[in-house]
């Protein structure tokens, strides 16, 4: 054992030695940490160089200086004995060659603190690198590479390029339904770190407690509810042939070209999703579809007819009234509205008066709210004409935003009783308005904020309603509770049990994330089967063989295809007021339906063969079946073609009241559409009856 010879230098001295070193090696593991997140790997590597070649040199002159007989005159054996001494420091060996080098710096002080400093500079450098900056990187490679060959098995791959709370409520489902379904496929999230984290510093704390980075993966199982996912950490899109390159990760490639994975896109940042889609859609390579959150769908016109159908573009405040549509069927406006009924209450197919409709914030979600009601709250009256009903839309911007929003659908402009106003809700004159309004008031839709503020408003409404009055049974109040958290959800409850009657609800969150990000909204998959069933009821061309020719036929592509998301756009519109259609239809008609022909016969020029009463009920809902059909092609921004039909500039044939239709034949789909509602009707009892 060597014993340690008085240093020549104070305590005082050699404790300022300790402090410099220790603040010394702390810059030098922020400068690596730096290095790394700006991407200056290559830096990195020569830092390494530098620090093997000064233990090289250092061991050398150790070495040298030192009696032993295995450096004689051999200044090969003595390169390689130091480089070889140098490497074992990396891997924290510092006494390997004990009696040789010890020998000397034990009799150098001044040479053990050297020693001592370089050891310390390169336990550094390989505990940052181990454990901060190469596992990362390794493991994501590795992963990739070793799992490479899982694509061509997998039978369906999610792809999230992001991490964020959309992608974390939709991944939650899809890794719920992968685990319910036993399916072959990989959940992987790509994560990019925000830009401002880059130069941000952090402690030396973090060098161990991220390790592997399992810190933000165990967070991410806890959010998730399950470990099946994998975790990559990938830059923002920056040169790079592909795009597997341009955000570092080349292996990636072969997911993204499997036409069984789904990329999702759906950070805040636009232009960042337009960017990824512009890669993308350069890429002929890459087959799997894409999910891209937008709310400028607009300005996505040309990649959407580059990229066909690979492509959907995901706008929450189109998600979210589809899946009211689709799945909060008690809240459409037919269950608000004043159907004539009979002395024993059966419905009469038709509405006995108009009613008032409130939209409160116009934004996105308000403009969509608006067209929801005017496709689904479009009703007609005895005398089988459009009963006129009045819309109310406050906004302090209305000024700045009706324009654009009547430029894309001019048919609203002239056709419809909308009053727009500037009016804040915090006004008296709103509430003088409200006030004057509630006889006539069955629909509000408020959509001025995420939540809390929308909350706010709803409960002052509630409770103004039932002051004056209000029958609360004919109201709806739909609350966007985009940002709702639980609490807020309880709370709706809450106000619902304290004024309304036993069993009414008048307030009801829309827009909630769990109900619009998952895996069947998004897709469509359950809306398109229940429209592919609708179509086959009616005897038409299948949705699989009508898609096939439009898009085989060459042309002008975006042309085919707005005909053809116009076309299935109908057929789930025509699904999805099926609910309409039969709340207004006695349940004992449900069967006659079978007495509406398949097809128009002229020789035969009947739409019902049955009795006239009953003919006459089904006649009115034929007309709401049109009514329908033409409010929801005005919605979509369609205008009458006056005889011609242009698809790529929206002018569209008949589309006009039922009553100025001049050929029979074509008011004969409207039928058709209202036999399918009712057989798909009798359909359903059949079930519900076989099932118990």
């Amino acid at each position: 054992m060597h014993s340690l010879p008085d240093f020549p230098v104070s305590i005082p001295w050699m404790t300022a030695w300790i402090i410099v070193l220790v603040i010394a090696l702390a810059g030098f593991v922020q400068m690596l940490i730096a290095l790394n997140r700006n991407g200056h790997r290559k830096i990195i590597g020569l830092v390494f160089a530098v620090l093997f070649v000064l233990a090289t040199a250092f061991h050398v002159v150790l070495l040298s200086r030192s009696s032993h007989t295995v450096t004689d005159g051999n200044w090969v054996q003595l390169a390689l004995i130091s480089s070889a001494a140098s490497l074992e420091m990396f891997l924290g060996q510092t006494v390997v060659f004990d009696d040789i080098i010890a020998a000397v710096i034990f009799r150098e002080p001044l040479l053990l603190l050297i020693y001592v400093t370089l050891f310390f500079f390169i336990i550094s450098y390989t505990l940052t690198v181990l454990l901060l900056i190469m596992p990362r990187r390794l493991r994501d490679r590795t992963w990739l590479m070793m799992n490479a060959h899982k694509v061509r098995k997998s039978e369906k791959n999610h792809i999230f390029l992001g991490v964020d709370k959309r992608a974390k409520t939709l991944a939650k489902t899809i890794l719920k339904n992968l685990d319910s379904e036993k399916t072959r496929g990989e959940v992987i999230l790509v994560d990019f770190p925000d830009a401002d984290s880059h130069l941000k510093e952090i402690s030396i704390g973090d060098l161990f407690t991220n390790i592997f980075s399992h810190r933000q993966e165990l967070s991410l199982e806890d959010e998730l509810g399950s470990p099946g996912f994998v975790l990559l950490r990938a830059h923002a899109p920056e040169g790079g042939d592909t795009v597997a390159e341009s955000i570092g990760l080349k292996k990636l490639e072969a997911w993204l070209e499997s036409p069984s994975s789904t990329i999702y896109i759906l950070s805040q940042n636009e232009e960042e999703n337009f960017e990824l889609l512009k890669r993308i859609a350069a890429q002929p390579e890459i087959k799997a579809k894409v999910f891209c959150y937008t709310k400028r769908v607009n300005s996505y016109t040309s990649l959407i007819a580059s990229m066909g159908d690979r492509i959907r573009l995901l706008n929450p405040p189109e998600m979210s009234f589809m899946a009211v549509r689709q799945h909060q069927p008690e809240l459409h406006p037919i269950h608000y509205a004043d159907i004539a009924r009979n002395a024993v209450g059966e419905p009469l197919g038709y509405v006995r008066k108009a009613y008032s409709a409130m939209v409160i914030g116009f934004g996105e979600a308000g403009q969509e709210a608006l067209r929801y009601l005017w496709e689904f709250g479009s009703f007609v009256g005895e005398d089988k004409k459009p009963l006129q009903n009045t819309y109310y839309v406050y906004d302090p911007d209305i000024d700045q935003i009706k324009g654009d929003f009547l430029n894309r659908t001019p048919a609203l402009r002239y056709g419809a009783d909308i009053n727009w106003s500037p009016v804040t809700i915090g006004s008296s004159q709103f509430w003088l308005e409200y006030a004057m309004t509630l006889p006539s008031l069955s629909y509000v839709v408020i959509s001025v904020d995420r939540g809390h503020r929308n909350m706010e408003i709803a409960v002052r409404l509630l409770q103004e309603a039932a002051r004056y009055g209000k029958d609360l049974s004919r109201m709806c109040i739909l609350v966007r509770a985009w940002g709702a958290d639980q609490q807020m959800l309880d709370l709706i409850q809450f106000y619902n049990r304290c004024y309304c009657p036993e069993g009414v609800s008048v307030i009801h969150p829309y827009g909630v994330p769990e109900s619009i990000w998952n895996l069947d909204v998004i897709t469509g998959k359950s809306l398109k089967h229940q429209s592919v069933q609708y179509a086959a009821l009616m005897n038409r061309e299948s949705w699989e063989a009508r898609s096939e020719r439009i898009r085989s036929r060459g042309g002008n592509p975006l042309l085919n295809r707005q005909e053809l998301h116009r076309k299935q756009a109908g057929d789930i519109g025509r699904s999805l007021f099926a609910h309409t259609l039969q709340t207004l239809c006695p349940p004992s008609l449900y069967p006659l339906a079978d007495g509406i022909p398949d097809q128009w016969d002229p020789e035969h020029p009947v739409h019902y063969n049955g009795k006239k009463a009953d003919g006459k009920i089904l006649e009115y809902l034929a007309v709401g079946e049109h009514l329908h059909w033409m409010t929801a092609l005005q919605a979509a921004g369609y205008i009458d073609g006056n005889g011609e039909q242009d698809e790529l500039n929206k002018r569209i044939l008949n589309l006009v009241p039922y009553e100025d239709i001049q050929e029979e034949s074509a008011r004969h789909l409207a039928w058709l559409s209202v036999k399918t509602s009712l057989l798909m009707a009798v359909q359903k009892l059949k079930n519900e009856q076989e099932n118990g």
